[in-house]
Order: C-alpha cells, then sequence, then structure tokens
C-alpha cells in the first residue's frame, strides 16, 4: 500500500468549458503505483527516487462550499489523515506550473463564482492571520525540479477560490496540528496549472506526479565538518551565534555541500567564508546520518591542516571558537547529533584522527 495523499481539482467556472485542474485529477483518481522522480540534480535531494503512492482525489466546486470541503473534513472526521494534501487549480494566464508558497486571509474576486458570489476587499477569516505559508517542502521542490523551465515558485495565489480553499486548508491543519509519519506537519500545497495550450495535458499529469512524489518525502542533505588540528594536538571548535539555527550549540564548523562542488571544495569553502581561513582536507575520519523530523543529514567529516599562518578569524556564522585539547573536548555543548562522534574522538585520540 501506497502513502496516501489527497489530491483536488476544480470543475469549470467563468467562461471555462473544461479545468485542466479537474482533468488530472479525475485521471490519477484511485492510483495506486510506484512513482519514480528521476535522477537527482542538486545535493539536496528526496530520500527516495521512486516512492509508493496512493491518491484519493475529490473534484470540488468553484463556490464557498468548495473552498471549505477538505477543511471541514479534517475538522470532522475520525478517519485517517493523509501523508500529504495538493490542490490544483486552473491559472488561465500563466505559461508554466506554479508552486504557491504562501495563501492570503484575502478575497478579491475578478468575477463572480459559480454560486453567483463575487467577494471584494474581505477577509476569509477571522483567524488573526494575514498568510499562511505551505508546509510542503519548497526547498525540496525546487531542488529536484532544478532549471525546469515548465515549474515555477510562485508567492501570489490570486484572491479567487484557489486561495480561499488553500488558507482554509493550512488553517485546519494548523489547528487540527495533523502530522505525518516522520512527524512533520502534514505537507499542504497548491499547484496552479496553465491551460494545456501552454503545457500538454500528458506532460502536466506526469509533472503533477513528481510534485506528489517528491512533496510527501524529507530532504537528504550532504554536510560536510572540518576538525582543524593544530600542532599541539588539538582540535577547533565553534559556538553557533544568536541568529543561527540551534544557536549556542558547539560544532566542528561546516555546512552543506552546494551543487556542482566536492566535499573537499565545500569544506574548504565554508572555512573561508566562516573565518576567512585557507585549509586544506586531509582525509575523511567518520560518515554517520541523523535523521530529523524536517530532514535526514549525511555527515562528512575530514581531518584538516592549516595552510600557512592562520590570520585573526573574521567569523560570520558563530560567535566564539576555542581550541580543545582531547581532555577538554567535553567541556563545551556540542550539537546533540554530535556528541557520540565526539566522545568517539576522545577515546581515540585527537592525534590518531
Amino acid at each position: 500500500m501506497g502513502v496516501e495523499v489527497w489530491l483536488t481539482g476544480y470543475e469549470p467556472f467563468g467562461e471555462h468549458k473544461t479545468n485542466i485542474s479537474q482533468q488530472i485529477c479525475e485521471h490519477l483518481s484511485d492510483f495506486n503505483d510506484v512513482i519514480s522522480i528521476g535522477q537527482s540534480v542538486d545535493p539536496m535531494a528526496a530520500e527516495a527516487r521512486e516512492i509508493a503512492v496512493e491518491i484519493k482525489s475529490q473534484v470540488l466546486t468553484v463556490d464557498k462550499s468548495g473552498s471549505e470541503k477538505i477543511a471541514s473534513t479534517i475538522a470532522e472526521s475520525d478517519a485517517t489523515m493523509p501523508q500529504a494534501i495538493i490542490h490544483l487549480g486552473l491559472a488561465e494566464n500563466r505559461d508554466v506550473i506554479s508552486l504557491e508558497a504562501t495563501s492570503f486571509n484575502e478575497l478579491d474576486f475578478r468575477i463572480p463564482d459559480n454560486a453567483g458570489r463575487q467577494e471584494s476587499s474581505d477577509i476569509i477569516t477571522d483567524s488573526g492571520h494575514n498568510l499562511l505559508h505551505t508546509t510542503a517542502p519548497m526547498n525540496l521542490l525546487m531542488a529536484e525540479f532544478g532549471d525546469d523551465e515548465l515549474i515555477c515558485k510562485s508567492e501570489d495565489p490570486g484572491r479567487f477560490i484557489c486561495n480561499e480553499t488553500y488558507f482554509k486548508t493550512l488553517q485546519a491543519v494548523e489547528e487540527a496540528d495533523l502530522r505525518d509519519r516522520m512527524n512533520r506537519v502534514i505537507p499542504v500545497l497548491f499547484v496552479h496549472l496553465p491551460p494545456a495550450n501552454k503545457i500538454p495535458l500528458e506532460t502536466q499529469i506526469s509533472m503533477v506526479k513528481r510534485v506528489i512524489a517528491i512533496t510527501v518525502q524529507r530532504p537528504e542533505m550532504q554536510v560536510v565538518g572540518g576538525m582543524l588540528r593544530d600542532e599541539n594536538n588539538r582540535l577547533l571548535a565553534a559556538r553557533r551565534s544568536a541568529d543561527e539555527y540551534m544557536a549556542g550549540y558547539w560544532e566542528f564548523p561546516g555546512g552543506k555541500v552546494e551543487k556542482g562542488e566536492s566535499k573537499e571544495e565545500a569544506i574548504s569553502r565554508e572555512y573561508h567564508e566562516e573565518f576567512g581561513w585557507i585549509i586544506k582536507p586531509v582525509r575523511v575520519c567518520e560518515e554517520y546520518s541523523h535523521a530529523w523530523p524536517e530532514m535526514v543529514v549525511h555527515l562528512t567529516f575530514f581531518l584538516c591542516e592549516v595552510e600557512g599562518e592562520l590570520p585573526p578569524a573574521v567569523m560570520t556564522s558563530h560567535d566564539e571558537n576555542r581550541w580543545l585539547g582531547a581532555d577538554e573536548l567535553m567541556d563545551v555543548e556540542w550539537l546533540p547529533p554530535d556528541v557520540e562522534f565526539v566522545k568517539r574522538i576522545q577515546e581515540r585520540g585527537i592525534e590518531n584522527l
């Protein structure tokens, strides 16, 4: 059985005789198969290149009732919730598929909906939220699609039924604190589709399937750390500054591998960016992985040496650094995933790295 996803589209509206979101929704109705997302083009990638997905689809009416259908189901149902919710809608004036990053607590209809309602300069709910952001892994989606010219990130979902539906679903998920199998907030994403004369229907079906398969996964990221050793067999440790993620914890400096660079190039770049130093990675000392709800991090640690004399550090991501001997390594509060690794270094001896 595949990972369950709710997929919605809309009936035709306005002067449109068909709606591509309805066509794709109906085409994928009761889909239960493996979706392949192709070869990764970025160091940030989905955990699996293929994933089994079960799609439960529904066509919504283009009115207030349709906009609150999924939100009402979330609020009232005791049934098992999905692992992701993907809303599809027609964007008649767009040329590419748009992944909407934001929904707004605003209603401003250019035309009446299918029930004759035409809201102007009004809010959707009195929740106090001016906007809500997608809970889908947008950075992962954009990394996986790379430079594909058929898809883009959008910050403007309009102010019609599409935006109303999106906002209500995101609010319902937030209020119910719905979590997926990885304990993430359930991913909710709105995808605006251009007419079939801009991008053929079959191409859009394929793209939507890939969006679904990526959305239900966590990103995995390649991260490097550099253990810079001095002539006294001490290692450099640095404390994350207040504006950094997990501020106040100590680490061996490093960061994520960027597109097009090797791990060795990445650790050299990170040291130069974070301290203004030129260092040389000598060899890999350890590799391990850590799974967070939001992502999986694959860590590679290099023993590093100094290239010439170190100038004073110009720190950009840290607010303090210290040279630690083996008996001092546990004097600082390390990032939780690194604690066991640091203990192993202490037992092994810095001189034996």
